[in-house]
């Protein structure tokens, strides 16, 4: 795990205990070329500041915006930008890059504590979250999941 993504779960963390609403945006898949990667995170708090990058910064303008409008959403959700060209240029994605984010509200604190816990004591974790309920689930992941 990029250090900014450990980062951005201890600020999330922090925000929660401070009885702030957060939403992490995580960058799940990508087409053509992207500023960040799979697996980028940003945590983006109800008042509207953010920690970490999923993009160059338009994207997270965009999702600004979008929570001072209609507010976190109270279900994960799957977002696509750069899908048109006309996106593309808007979000400043090079390339002609799509990005899919899915956005989660966190609402399970014990399992924030928990993967930071494990992830403090040196474990390799696969975080899940099931979107239909919003379940998330910890697993012990293979340090090495492409060696044979």
């Amino acid at each position: 795990m990029d250090s900014l993504d450990h980062d951005v779960l201890l600020t999330a963390q922090r925000w929660l205990h401070a009885g702030h609403s957060v939403l992490l945006a995580t960058v799940t898949r990508t087409w053509g070329s992207s500023p960040r990667p799979p697996g980028a995170l940003l945590a983006l708090r109800d008042d509207g500041r953010v920690c970490g990058s999923v993009s160059g910064g338009c994207i997270e303008d965009d999702l600004i915006e979008r929570v001072q409008r209609e507010g976190l959403p109270t279900q994960p959700q799957i977002v696509s930008y750069g899908a048109s060209a006309d996106q593309a240029r808007r979000f400043g994605l090079p390339c002609g890059g799509t990005l899919e984010l899915v956005l989660e509200p966190l609402k399970h604190i014990d399992a924030l504590d928990e993967l930071l816990s494990r992830l403090h004591d040196g474990e390799v974790v696969c975080r899940r979250l099931h979107l239909p309920s919003a379940a998330i689930t910890l697993e012990t992941a293979d340090k090495h999941p492409l060696s044979t």
